[in-house]
């Protein structure tokens, strides 16, 4: 069945995403889950899920310019099959990326583990991150033999991550009870402390002089210092 994503295809564009980030560009590819977008230099597979609004940029202010033809990347995309965001993160494992979860910032690095709702993602910053699937907003493919920082392989700990995790983001935020840890980095709503406890869907967090109690569905990130 045709989805109406696809009367845009070719079409240079703008795309309103959740947390209001504006992206510009051309769609070259769409699924009914995800939608390519070309910039003119790099692409971005963004969850139809965290699109709010779509509309042709007529003014076309950047001067963007499509292109007669457009090679992606085929790790991330085969012709021959239905794209969705599951294949798409299955085929990135391992390579440099750029993924938007933060509304403030991008987080460079890459993806080492997935598991049923979250990826483990191993940041040259923030070393070992959990994030939840349903929160990345984008994945943008480093080009090839570019690397985050220009840092080396060694630097960046390029290595097959053999620790078994927790199938379920619940179970591993379980996993991290009375642990330091930081939820939301750099966020309006990033909180620094001691997990105490996990009930359900809220979780007792001790901060340095408090404690508050934090809804697990709204935790995007979080890692241990």
């Amino acid at each position: 069945m045709k989805n109406l994503i696809q009367d845009f295809d070719k079409e240079i564009v703008k795309l309103e995403l959740t947390g209001k980030k504006i992206l510009k560009g051309i769609i070259i590819d769409n699924s009914s889950e995800l939608v390519v977008l070309f910039n003119g230099k790099e692409f971005f597979y963004i969850p139809v899920n965290h699109i709010n609004e779509i509309k042709i940029d007529y003014y076309n202010e950047d001067g963007l310019k499509i292109p007669s033809s457009i090679t992606q990347d085929k790790i991330f995309n085969d012709t021959n099959e239905k794209m969705t965001f599951a294949k798409v993160l299955t085929k990135s494992l391992g390579t440099f990326l750029e993924i938007q979860v933060l509304n403030n910032q991008p987080l460079h690095g890459y993806i080492s583990s997935i598991l049923d709702d979250y990826i483990v993602f191993q940041s040259p910053i923030y070393k070992k991150m959990y994030i939840p699937i349903k929160h990345i907003k984008t994945i943008v493919p480093y080009s090839l033999n570019q690397k985050p920082y220009q840092l080396s392989d060694e630097e960046l700990l390029i290595n097959a991550c053999n620790e078994n995790f927790p199938k379920t983001f619940e179970a591993q935020i379980e996993n991290l009870r009375n642990k330091l840890a930081v939820l939301n980095i750099n966020e309006k709503n990033n909180f620094t402390g001691v997990i105490t406890e996990v009930k359900g869907s809220i979780i007792e967090f001790r901060t340095a002089k408090d404690s508050i109690y934090y809804n697990l569905q709204h935790i995007k990130t979080i890692h241990t210092p």
